[in-house]
This record gives C-alpha cells, structure tokens and sequence, in this order.
C-alpha cells in the first residue's frame, strides 16, 4: 500500500508539473490572458466591429479618389472644380461611380458636364481673359532729372 501512495503521489506531482507547463504556454500564446477574448460572441462582436469599420474606410477612400478625379478633370470639361466639389448635389451625384472600372473617366466627364448644364452660372469656368497690358500708374519713372532752373543746378551741384 506504500508503494501505491508512493505512485499516487507521483502521478499526481506529475500531473500538476504538466498544469503548470501548460498554463506557461497558455500564458506565452496569449499575453493578454483574458477570458473574455476567448469567448466566441466577443470574437465574433470584434470581427463585425473590424469589418464594419474596413468598409467605412473603403468607402472613404472610394470618395476621395472620385473627387480627385473631378479635381482634376473639371478643367477639361469647362468647370470650375472648386464649386463642383462644394456642391453637395454633385457628390451626390458621383458617389456611386467606382473609380476602378473601365469606363470611369467617360462616366464622371459626363456627371460634370450634366452639372455644368444644369447651372452654368454656377459651375462654368470663367474664359480667361486677355493679358495684362498697359502701364503702371505708379508716377513718373524714377531717372535723373534734369534741374529746371540754374538755382536748382547750382544746389544739385553743390549738395544742397
């Protein structure tokens, strides 16, 4: 019966030497050591949070290569792009133009020039006009004059 104890005793040192290796690797892979991120509702409530938060920030993006897009094409179309893009009914317009598909650029030529249309007086670049010409109306150039009168000529010579 000793030797049984003996071994019970053992098995059971054993057993609790394992425990503790394995609660060291446990605590090794997850550093954290939170029970709460082993639950799988909390998991799966953080990969909807992550996933939702990805396509906020795709969706970000999206826009913001569309209206570089108009930024830069305005121009071409014979729009003003700062007022295209302040317009709330414009982006509107383009919001769902994906800036990845072949006929992009045709797509978006075609909304500015549809908003150019609808309000020319808004949206219409403004012809540049002709060069400027002419000149200054500073006053008189600034070169040596000669003295009007010998009083003059005689105090310009003298320093006075």
């Amino acid at each position: 019966m000793a030797e049984a104890e003996q071994r019970a005793t053992e098995q059971t040192e054993r057993a609790e030497q394992l425990q503790a290796a394995l609660d060291a690797v446990q605590r090794t892979l997850n550093p954290n050591g939170g029970e709460g991120e082993q639950d799988p509702a909390q998991l799966a409530a953080a990969v909807a949070e992550r996933d939702t938060q990805l396509a906020d920030l795709s969706a970000r993006l999206r826009a913001a290569q569309v209206e570089l897009a108009a930024h830069r094409t305005a121009g071409e179309h014979g729009a003003r792009a700062d007022r295209l893009l302040n317009s709330r009914v414009f982006l509107d317009s383009v919001s769902g133009l994906d800036p990845d598909a072949p006929k992009f650029g045709e797509q978006l030529g075609a909304a500015i020039t549809a908003a150019v249309e609808a309000d020319p007086d808004l949206y219409r670049a403004a012809p540049a006009g002709p060069a400027r010409g002419g000149a200054e109306f500073n006053g008189p150039p600034t070169a040596e004059q000669r003295p009007k009168t010998l009083h003059d000529a005689i105090a310009a010579r003298l320093g006075g």
